[in-house]
């Protein structure tokens, strides 16, 4: 084997473990809806918990980059503890909000009367959301350890960790069942949170040794390091907070436009079937952003990392054409969800248009996570807002256009908006390597004209 495939290897290696971690936790979803569904007034409590994630997805959202930041900046006793501090204070405020939230009569305004929420699935979301309360906590925690494995190789240890907590849902989830646990969104939100809590747990276990022996043993970050303080460190990560709550944020955006453009109650059911099956393969090129700021300016170059991921991409982009194009996707949508005739049409129309999208993650999040080991992290914020920018502009033109059905704008909406992205992160990417090379020639020759 030669060095080159070697080096292949070693990343396939790293990223396989996360790659399949983000692809488990796609089936968290159906486990808690497969035991609400055996449980009284079911509708009811399905939609409740379907809030309930909604709502606490977008209040986690500031701490997901977290894992990104950790893996990027941590090198050193110094360097873990102010990011270990800065997750205290992130974590403190996101409960705080939480409580105000879902404690206090700011609830029913928010959900009832500014959302329109009908009474019933709000009353049933309410417990939920109160048992998640520590929900951004557990998470911001994980996610700090799980970047120093990642850093260290041991990115296995996460994807066992996810083994962890899906088994912990799994198991809440039938007890909650067999003793008849009521509401079912409340067993809904008490599972997923007793699953984070457990996956936390197991993840500082095994992390405490690699954090003991292998940074905080080293006192400051590696010579040359950018410098790092507090103000740098709320700087760099604010923009990424920022692009995940827009994430977070296209979502219902999407849905809302789709609810107004033609054959829009059939829309709204097979849309998130078909985005759905093309969101769990590309959850497979998520990780990659983690396996380049984890590889990046040590033995691997930016050309490797570039290569490895487009070729993961595009085996996820073929495996979803190839679903596409057989009855292996129809299969899918039939047997294993049960999803109705037309909208299962619906869906498949869909797909055709976003069989491309694994290959467009693979390319957003190699050139993300270049930015930010670069400490470019408002270039990757400015992605995510264009994303969204040309996102609205498509669901507005082809709500214009009336006849399309709303499924068909959301999908070219949304391929356009990613595509747009990824153009727009390359041309930041190549415009901040024109101007580091500037610097570099005028220091060179500087030091040349010194000696």
């Amino acid at each position: 084997m030669t060095d080159s495939q070697l080096r292949y290897r070693n990343l396939f290696f790293l990223w396989l473990p996360l790659a399949l971690s983000w692809m488990m936790m796609s089936v968290a979803g159906p486990i808690v809806s497969a035991g609400i569904s055996r449980l009284p007034d079911a509708a009811t409590n399905l939609a409740a918990h379907g809030l309930t994630m909604d709502i606490a997805v977008l209040v986690e959202s500031p701490i997901i980059m977290i894992l990104s930041a950790s893996v990027a900046l941590v090198r050193s006793r110094a360097s873990y503890l102010l990011l270990r501090r800065f997750v205290v204070h992130l974590t403190i405020a996101l409960t705080i909000i939480s409580v105000v939230v879902y404690f206090t009569p700011i609830y029913d305004f928010l959900f009832m009367q500014l959302m329109g929420f009908p009474e019933a699935v709000t009353a049933a979301a309410r417990p939920s959301l109160r048992v998640m309360v520590l929900w951004p906590a557990a998470i911001g925690w994980r996610r700090l350890w799980q970047g120093a494995l990642i850093l260290h190789g041991q990115s296995k240890m996460v994807s066992i960790g996810t083994l962890f907590r899906l088994a912990a849902l799994a198991i809440s989830v039938a007890v909650g069942v067999r003793l008849g646990l009521q509401p079912g969104a409340l067993l809904g939100g008490l599972s997923m949170a007793i699953s984070v809590i457990v996956e936390m747990l197991v993840i500082a276990w095994w992390s405490r040794p690699l954090i003991r022996d292998k940074i905080l043993s080293i006192e400051s970050d590696p010579e040359g390091s950018a410098p790092l303080d507090y103000r740098r460190l709320a700087w760099f990560y604010l923009p990424l907070a920022g692009t995940d709550a827009m994430r977070v944020l296209s979502r219902p955006l999407t849905a809302m436009g789709i609810a107004r453009a033609a054959n829009a109650t059939l829309s709204l059911a097979a849309w998130p079937v078909g985005y759905g099956l093309s969101a769990l393969l590309g959850s497979g090129v998520m990780a990659l952003q983690e396996v380049v700021l984890a590889r990046l300016g040590s033995e691997t170059s930016e050309s490797r990392l570039a290569r490895f991921g487009m070729a993961i991409g595009v085996a996820f982009s073929c495996i979803l054409g190839v679903m596409v194009a057989t009855p292996l996707a129809n299969g899918y949508f039939e047997r294993l969800l049960g999803v109705p005739a037309e909208v299962r049409i619906l869906a498949l129309s869909c797909l055709l248009i976003l069989v491309p999208m694994p290959v467009l993650f693979a390319a957003r999040n190699y050139l993300r996570g270049v930015l930010i080991w670069r400490r470019q992290s408002t270039l990757v914020q400015l992605g995510m807002f264009i994303n969204l920018l040309v996102l609205l502009v498509l669901l507005a033109a082809g709500l214009w256009r009336g006849s399309i059905q709303g499924i068909l704008v959301a999908a070219w909406a949304t391929l356009g908006a990613e595509i747009v992205e990824v153009l727009a992160l390359f041309w930041l990417l190549r415009r901040v390597t024109s101007r580091v090379q500037a610097t570099t020639v005028v220091q060179s020759q500087g030091a040349e004209q010194r000696a």
